[in-house]
């Protein structure tokens, strides 16, 4: 666990990674601002397309049942664009991703898996 360093991770996401949020259209827009980003399993999962990325709402917001909203992959311009007809879930998207990318979600969840494999790591 020495060589886990959270802030400095925690800042490779800062600059990597932009969230945006429009009430108007209920939308949540993640944008890639660093190319590498995709070569991180973790994040890179996530974004890779629509179908991953419906799989992943469902499994980290939704208890596993599936999310109604529209993804646009765009690789061409790095972003991923998340469209809600209802204003609690297109909250509940936002602050997913906030505390995913720019809060604790990783850390716990990096720990967990750690802790998991008890020491493989070490």
């Amino acid at each position: 666990m020495e060589n886990f360093n959270w802030e400095e991770i925690k800042e490779k996401l800062v600059k990597a990674v932009k969230l945006e949020k429009n009430k108007a259209d209920l939308s949540v827009k993640i944008i890639i601002k660093e190319l590498d980003i995709e070569d991180n399993q973790i994040i890179g999962n996530i974004l890779k397309s629509e179908k991953e990325m419906k799989q992943s709402l469902a499994q980290f917001i939704n208890q596993g049942k599936p999310v109604n909203c529209e993804v646009e992959v765009n690789q061409d311009e790095k972003f991923i664009l998340l469209k809600f007809n209802e204003i609690k879930m297109w909250q509940k998207t936002y602050e997913f991703f906030n505390d995913f990318f720019f809060g604790d979600y990783l850390k716990k969840m990096i720990e967990a898996m750690m802790g998991a494999f008890g020491g493989i790591f070490d």
